[in-house]
């Protein structure tokens, strides 16, 4: 009898070990992905504008600032170190939308490595050739929304990289303006939002970036011949950044009605150039001023025999910015935006009609996000 419980005893103590040492490998197996989380976020600004239009001397020149954003986020992790995730945000802002309702925007899906070595996403994304860290007016002729679809990126070490294209089962229309992408046509009149569309077909971009101690470079390319490089220092407390652009859209159709329909269109060559230069300090106390000036030259010549929509067109910008960090979250900003932009539009015989606006935009706000 006492052999039998001394037996009895020594199995359930082993027992004991063998399911405390099961119990620790679930442990383990467990903690080797991460539970899916949701996250939510948001953020919003409140303040006035006021837009001082020579193309529009009669428009209202008062504004309301309102903008709101929520964010959803939505991560997790498998056993083998996939991570996969989704994303949207709703916005409801009266500097992007006419009548200032509530979109969607940015909404995506995404698996990756959970190290952020690598992540492919459809949806969402910036054009790769962002990462060459363009701004302003030297910026804003790459388009590139529909040509971010799909994205490849991710980081090793110092250096990050961003790959996208369009979607290939998808033949999208991309409105590109002839005046330059600016959406002040002097001679609307006599035609009404002239535009120039182009076959969304096999467009991408690519960027990388890379730091080194206090200097950073970044690189762009695009389907349209584009090239971007941002170069930026940041010493003893002052950020400078320089940037430089170049983008050519070639048999590109100038259309007279919108939508394009065919008729009385032709093709043009068009070539966009861009420089800008900024630099921002810290005033003390939390608060940084910063001051940019960017420039575009936009050159248009018609295909064929005509040349009433031929020539050049030039644009700049300068804004000059003030932000104090309120804490908690909360940030006032105050700034100056003068830009000056010359458009074209066709002549009756050769040569089409150089005109320019000027614009004047001062801004005061509260930023925050929670």
């Amino acid at each position: 009898m006492r052999k039998f419980m001394v037996f009895a005893s020594a199995f359930v103590f082993s027992g004991s070990i063998a399911l405390a040492m099961e119990g620790d490998a679930m442990d383990e197996e467990m903690m080797m992905a991460k539970a899916p989380s949701v996250a939510v976020g948001g953020s919003g600004k409140i303040g006035i504008r006021n837009v001082d239009d020579s193309s529009e001397p009669d428009a209202e020149q008062l504004k309301l600032v309102r903008a709101y954003r929520v964010t959803f986020d939505s991560t997790g992790t498998t056993d083998g170190g996939l991570m996969f995730g989704a994303g949207m945000s709703i916005r409801d802002d009266t500097t992007e939308s006419a009548d200032g309702g509530p979109v969607v925007k940015g909404s995506h899906v995404f698996v990756g490595g959970a190290d952020g070595s690598w992540k492919l996403q459809f949806g969402g994304n910036d054009p790769g050739i962002d990462l060459a860290g363009g701004f302003g007016v030297a910026d804003d002729h790459f388009g590139g929304g529909d040509d971010a679809t799909i994205a490849l990126s991710g980081s090793f070490g110092d250096t990050s990289f961003r790959i996208t294209t369009a979607d290939p089962g998808t033949d999208i229309e991309i409105p590109v303006r002839i005046d330059g992408f600016d959406t002040n046509i002097a001679a609307r009149d006599a035609y009404a939002a002239a535009v120039a569309v182009k076959a969304n077909e096999n467009d991408w971009s690519v960027g990388v970036s890379h730091s080194i101690n206090t200097i950073s470079v970044g690189v762009g390319m695009d389907s349209e011949d584009g090239l971007a490089i941002g170069v930026g220092t940041d010493l003893s407390g002052v950020s400078t950044f320089l940037y430089w652009s170049k983008s050519e859209f070639s048999d590109v159709t100038i259309a007279y009605d919108e939508p394009a329909n065919g008729e009385g269109d032709t093709k043009a060559s068009q070539e966009n150039t861009g420089l800008g230069v900024k630099a921002s300090m810290s005033a003390g106390e939390g608060a940084t001023f910063s001051v940019g000036y960017s420039t575009r030259k936009f050159e248009q010549v018609q295909i064929g025999s005509l040349s009433n929509w031929d020539g050049t067109a030039k644009t700049k910008l300068i804004e000059v910015d003030f932000t104090y960090d309120l804490g908690g979250g909360a940030t006032l900003s105050a700034g100056i935006d003068k830009k000056d932009a010359e458009s074209i539009t066709a002549a009756s015989v050769s040569g089409g009609v150089v005109s320019s606006t000027d614009t004047t935009t001062l801004e005061a706000a509260i930023a925050f996000s929670f």
